[in-house]
């Protein structure tokens, strides 16, 4: 009896092998591999962008969830390839996304974010190309603006703390705006609303010889005003100061637009200078230093990047010597220290041990020469350069 038993169990377990079983596929998530989000930098309100990775499908549900308060949104599919999704970014999104797959109603969250650029999507633009002035009412074309839109002026040349800034007014094919007051020289234009901006392009701001702005008072132009020099409205030292120690600092130069570089050379040589020599101790400034540590708050904004002219940009400010005293920032009668330090020990028109200077007595004659650097002690009048 025991060996049918047996028998009996074998047949039944051949005949149960025999026959098909079916098994029903149990769905999972998505299975996406070596993920990639696209550079902020790419990442543009409406454009299209590609998240890097592997197993991706055609009938993926790519959505998109805000982590800063903005919209979510389901993104457009554009293409899919063994390698990365496409995607279209809309032009209301902003900030960082958490982003998933659905696919047979299952999700996949990818790791990483999306990060969407904070721009405003706006385009067409067309800048003025020809010099504008503080005041003018300036026209932009170009769409995609709107009401409450501000524009802000930046410029290498002012203080970190300048804000320049005016609201927009729409028109049919662009917008238009009014140039600030206090603008000057090579302006980056930026459109702003909310925390979103859009770079608009350069406004060149021109002034003229004798406006009073970026701390003092122009006296020289250049490139039809956009570029030039400011004079500060006083001397800086004691009124009569010594240029500094004999040696030779560098290699200054005498032109126009230097002065700002041949203090530099000045103020980094006397750093040393100060350690070596107890003749200069650091409490004793050069004339490069005065002006280098010079600050002017003018309207509670603060100039900090006073240099000492070199010998041309001194020869500027004489012939416009009659418009400073008018404005406010005359030259009190003296000789006044220019940047520039004679070359060649070998030339006795300008040696190493002197620096040039403009003489300041004399009322129409332009007398500039070269004086013993501590044989002298004249006058220093600081200039910015824009």
């Amino acid at each position: 009896m025991k060996n049918l038993f047996l028998y009996l169990s074998f047949i039944i377990l051949i005949l149960g092998c025999n026959q098909k079983i079916e098994l029903t596929p149990v769905p999972v998530a998505p299975i996406l591999k070596e993920i990639v989000m696209p550079e902020e930098s790419v990442t543009l309100p409406g454009s299209n962008v590609s998240i890097s990775g592997k197993g991706f499908d055609t009938n993926d549900i790519i959505s998109c969830r805000s982590l800063d308060g903005e919209d979510d949104f389901v993104a457009q599919l554009i293409a899919v390839t063994d390698y990365a999704v496409t995607i279209s970014i809309p032009v209301t999104a902003s900030g960082r996304y958490e982003v998933s797959v659905t696919r047979a109603n299952l999700t996949t969250v990818l790791p990483g974010m999306l990060t969407v650029a904070k721009v405003i999507p706006v385009s067409g633009i067309v800048m003025p190309s020809g010099n504008v002035n503080s005041g003018d009412d300036v026209i932009v074309s170009g769409s995609g603006f709107e009401a409450g839109d501000e524009v802000v002026f930046t410029s290498d040349v002012y203080p970190d703390a300048v804000d320049l800034r005016t609201t927009v007014s729409i028109l049919e094919n662009g917008m238009s705006f009014t140039v600030p007051s206090g603008c000057y020289g090579v302006n980056t234009v930026t459109l702003t609303r909310g925390d979103r901006q859009a770079n608009l392009g350069v406004l060149n701001v021109s002034v003229s010889i004798g406006d009073e702005i970026g701390g003092g008072i122009v006296y020289y132009v250049s490139d039809g005003g956009i570029h030039g020099l400011i004079a500060k409205k006083s001397n800086v030292g004691t009124g009569t100061d010594q240029w500094g120690p004999t040696n030779q600092h560098g290699d200054t130069s005498a032109e126009i637009y230097t002065g700002k570089e041949n203090t530099r050379i000045c103020v980094e040589a006397m750093a040393g200078f100060h350690q070596q020599f107890a003749t200069w101790p650091s409490s004793k400034k050069s004339a490069a230093e005065l002006c280098d540590e010079t600050i002017e708050i003018v309207d509670g904004i603060t100039y900090d990047d006073w240099f000492l002219p070199s010998q041309q940009e001194l020869v500027e400010m004489f012939y416009q010597k009659d418009m400073l005293n008018i404005k406010g920032g005359g030259l009190p009668a003296n000789n006044y220290w220019s940047s520039t330090e004679g070359q060649s020990d070998t030339d006795a028109n300008a040696a190493v041990w002197s620096a040039f200077y403009v003489n300041f007595y004399e009322p129409v004659n332009l007398v500039t020469a070269i004086a013993d650097k501590e044989g002298w002690a004249i006058g220093i009048r600081p200039v910015r350069q824009f």
